[in-house]
């Protein structure tokens, strides 16, 4: 492997990024266990993506507090749970209109998912149809190609 023109062994290299990871506490490249019942289901994007809508549509609903910081950083949560609680009236006013207007495209998510399955459903009827059905043309039979003026002249010679 060449990173900016120098040869770096890709090895090596894992080995010390597994190294600074493993002296941080983070987990490394090792083997993980393989679930028993295999690769999870395939996830229909539409149902996946509605849910979605409707579990973040209220944007008056604060996201859960954390932080990665020591310290300060718990001082920060404070704060801010301090600013939610005191102020959540204000929050809901001015995000009223925003939690509406995420109805309504969640609304029209739903309406457009379902106007696609139904869609989905009509073209593979149809290509089963259209399978099913015996070729009803016959091809056409070629026909003889005219002779151009050059090709009538050369023939006769």
């Amino acid at each position: 492997m060449k990173l900016m023109g120098r040869d770096i062994p890709a090895r090596e290299l894992l080995a010390r990024i597994e190294e600074r990871l493993r002296t941080r506490g983070l987990p490394t490249s090792e083997q993980v266990d393989v679930p028993e019942q295999g690769v999870e289901p395939r996830v229909d994007p539409l149902s996946f993506n509605l849910r979605a809508l409707e579990e973040n549509s209220d944007a008056t609903r604060g996201l859960p507090l954390h932080t990665h910081r020591g310290g300060t950083g718990q001082l920060v949560l404070v704060a801010k749970w301090a600013f939610r609680k005191t102020c959540q009236v204000l929050i809901n006013e001015a995000l009223g209109r925003q939690r509406v207007f995420n109805g309504h495209v969640r609304d029209s998510y739903a309406q457009l998912s379902a106007e696609v399955i139904r869609l989905r459903a009509e073209v593979e009827t149809l290509r089963a149809a259209q399978a099913a059905a015996p070729s009803q043309e016959t091809p056409p039979a070629p026909s003889r190609a005219r002779n151009t003026a050059k090709q009538g002249k050369a023939s006769k010679e």
